[in-house]
């Protein structure tokens, strides 16, 4: 009889036992199946020899020895902490001075007292009290003892008090002999040995619960060294689920590497329980900075994508982020830059240098008010401006001028204001770069694949002026422009085909703007971005919808961001995860002697062109692109509309420009002017179009579509 049952990963077959999982064998074909373990031995040679797998060797030199720059700060680091004690004390030693002088008048008691009590031996004399009654003998001896030691101290004291007495004498009488130095009419050794006395007594004399020296370092200035002990008892009371805490509690975690110094701080990777993932512990990051008795800017989380959801990097510093001194700049004083290479941004919490690949790509840079965003994008602009063959578009919405450098002295077309006329210029631009679009279009596709292999521009036809120099267009304070009735429709089309179109083409679109709401940034603009730069927001809406959905739950939450924390980010689609950068810190006068080494670049290079070189751009607010705007604002989120309705809807929107003068008072356009008019601009104007007429009933009249005017906008452009 056969018996076959499994229970807890046991299988029994006529009296045998098998471990392990099994299926039936499909080999038999009765009733009675042969059970089959799941998991095969491993069969001679099948696992790969030890030298074709790739072992996680711990490299022979750390890291941040062979890094220059970490090695750099390592080096002064080591400087500034023995340097920084001397400096601190010696500046301090007037205090110190005052503070053993203060103290000699005591001192001076407690020596004299000491000296008493040592020349009249005070503690024998005590001793010998002690014996009286005990033993007579034990007395006398002791006597006799201490009368030979006064009889050879009292000399002695004598003798050194008679040369103290005559060392000041001699010091202070015999200068004129000696030929001894004059301080205020006070021989100097006279006075260094009465110094030096006082500040001896000063010592005996100093209060032992009042230290002398001051600490030069305050007590939260060193942080405690990061262990894995620390580390799970951390993760243990973090707010993570019960049984993943117990798990940490009971068992620990599963440690990849030591915990090591990894610049201004520690780093510790490990394997979180099965099944639990970064993104459920970075969601408790404050929490965790709590447990670990840090400052929440000095704490950071992320994830080892390369290896499994549940490989975590716990980095945590010495300081706060915000309090760590960043490196300067590395163009800051010399050097260029390559717009096909990544440009120089700033730092990470590590300190390592962080760099930004603009080129075939879009930005989106977004904050709340004050918190660095137009200076993130100064730093962006005057990388790319050390590049000399790039072509830059400046737009500052705020109008208050802080992208003036690089703006006035190398931008190829440069607006700053709040105005209607910066909105019109930056208009202007988009529709010069939109027509770029078609240019460098056919001009890719006309040559020949060993000149432009992948059909993209590439660094040797960046340099061939006038063809295909990248184009940086940027527009700080965006949502002014996408806000505009007057601009809105023309502007998202415009950016939209940019975004989609330019990047192949070199052509690279930077947007800066305080919320990325549907009415600041159309959908179709912000869902494109490929980079991400998120500093301080108000919560996790406007954190998800700069740095993508779902990111606030994931662990990556800007609104975390302190007030003091300004500058700093996170920094998304430059990596396969978000991460912190700080960028660099560029003032205005510094900003300004940058542009003006890049001008001087481009004037060695011949590269100086639109208003840089000195072309004036007039801004016109009355051509057919601006017309044919105002068309597509009032067509709304229609497809297609009457010319009388048009009509009656310019006139409401601006009476001033499309309405005529009549007995009862402005009247607006007919539908004759208005259909010569879009004619005129290059529409095609329908006889019989089905639409809502002007007494709110469908019928067929004289219209357009809403293709038929963005094809004229994009022809005229």
């Amino acid at each position: 009889m056969t018996e076959q049952h499994s229970e807890s990963g046991r299988q029994v077959h006529e009296g045998t036992v098998l471990a392990g999982p099994w299926l039936p064998d499909p080999a038999d074909t009765d009733d009675e199946h042969r059970p089959v373990t799941v998991d095969q031995p491993t069969a001679v040679g099948a696992d790969p020899h030890p030298w074709e797998v790739e072992a996680a060797r711990r490299p022979v030199v750390a890291p941040w020895v062979r890094d220059a720059a970490q090695l750099r700060r390592a080096v002064w680091w080591s400087v500034e902490e023995a340097l920084h004690p001397v400096a601190f004390h010696t500046a301090r030693s007037p205090l110190y001075a005052g503070r053993l002088a203060a103290g000699s008048p005591r001192g001076a008691v407690r020596a004299l007292r000491a000296l008493a009590r040592w020349t009249g031996d005070v503690d024998g004399r005590e001793r010998i009290r002690g014996t009286a009654v005990i033993d007579n003998g034990a007395y006398l001896s002791l006597s006799r003892q201490r009368d030979d030691r006064l009889k050879r101290r009292m000399p002695v004291a004598g003798a050194g008090v008679a040369a103290a007495g005559i060392g000041e004498l001699v010091l202070h009488g015999m200068h004129p002999v000696l030929e001894l130095p004059v301080l205020w009419d006070v021989p100097v050794p006279f006075a260094l040995a009465n110094a030096a006395a006082v500040l001896a007594l000063g010592a005996v004399g100093r209060r032992r619960d009042k230290p002398l020296l001051d600490s030069p370092i305050t007590g939260s200035g060193r942080a405690p060294k990061l262990t894995s002990d620390i580390v799970e008892r951390a993760l243990a009371n973090c707010g993570l689920p019960a049984e993943i805490s117990k798990k940490i509690a009971a068992s620990g975690l599963e440690w990849v590497a030591p915990i090591h110094v990894d610049g201004p701080g520690w780093r510790a990777e490990f394997d979180l329980p099965f099944g639990v993932t970064v993104a459920e512990v970075a969601e408790h990051r404050d929490k965790l900075a709590s447990a670990l008795r840090r400052p929440l800017g000095a704490v950071w989380i992320e994830p080892e994508s390369d290896a499994h959801p549940g490989r975590m990097v716990l980095w945590v510093g010495r300081d706060t982020f915000a309090k760590t001194k960043a490196p300067e700049w590395p163009l800051a004083q010399r050097g260029t830059a390559n717009i096909f290479e990544p440009l120089p941004f700033g730092t990470d919490q590590r300190m390592r240098p962080v760099s930004i690949p603009l080129i075939f790509d879009s930005i989106l840079i977004s904050s709340m008010p004050r918190y660095g965003k137009t200076m993130a994008l100064r730093v962006l602009l005057l990388a790319a401006a050390l590049d000399p063959f790039v072509l830059l578009y400046i737009y500052e919405l705020k109008g208050t001028g802080d992208l003036s450098s690089p703006g006035e002295q190398i931008a190829h077309r440069y607006a700053s204001g709040a105005g209607p006329d910066t909105l019109t210029a930056c208009m202007e631009g988009l529709r010069e770069v939109y027509a770029e679009l078609t240019r460098r279009s056919d001009l890719i596709r006309s040559l020949p694949k060993s000149l432009c292999p992948e059909n993209k521009v590439t660094p040797e036809l960046s340099r061939k002026l006038g063809n295909l120099q990248p184009i940086l267009f940027s527009i700080d304070e965006c949502q002014e422009l996408f806000g505009n009735r007057d601009f809105k429709e023309e502007a998202t089309m415009l950016c939209v085909a940019i975004m989609k179109r330019g990047p192949a083409m070199g052509i690279i679109l930077a947007l800066a703007t305080q919320r990325p709401t549907k009415e600041s940034l159309p959908l179709d603009i912000s869902a494109n971005m490929g980079i991400r730069l998120c500093l301080r927001v108000g919560g996790h809406i406007e954190n998800n919808m700069i740095l993508g959905t779902g990111m606030s739950a994931r662990g990556v939450q800007a609104y975390q961001f302190t007030r003091k924390e300004k500058g700093i980010a996170y920094l998304a689609g430059v990596d396969d995860d978000p991460f912190v950068v700080r960028g660099a810190y560029i003032d205005a006068p510094a900003a300004e002697r940058i542009a003006d080494r890049a001008r001087a670049l481009r004037a060695a290079a011949g590269t100086l062109s639109g208003q840089a070189a000195g072309e004036i751009v007039d801004v016109d607010d009355t051509g057919p692109l601006v017309f044919l705007g105002h068309v597509l604002q009032v067509l709304g989120s229609e497809d297609k509309a009457h010319l009388a309705v048009l009509a009656a809807r310019l006139a409401d929107a601006w009476p001033d420009r499309y309405t005529t003068p009549g007995p009862n008072g402005p009247a607006p356009w007919t539908s004759q002017q208005i259909g010569g008019q879009l004619r005129a601009a290059g529409v095609d104007v329908d006889d019989q179009v089905w639409a809502t007429g002007i007494k709110g009933r469908a019928t067929n009249a004289a219209g357009i579509t809403r293709d038929a005017a963005r094809q004229a906008v994009a022809a005229r452009a």
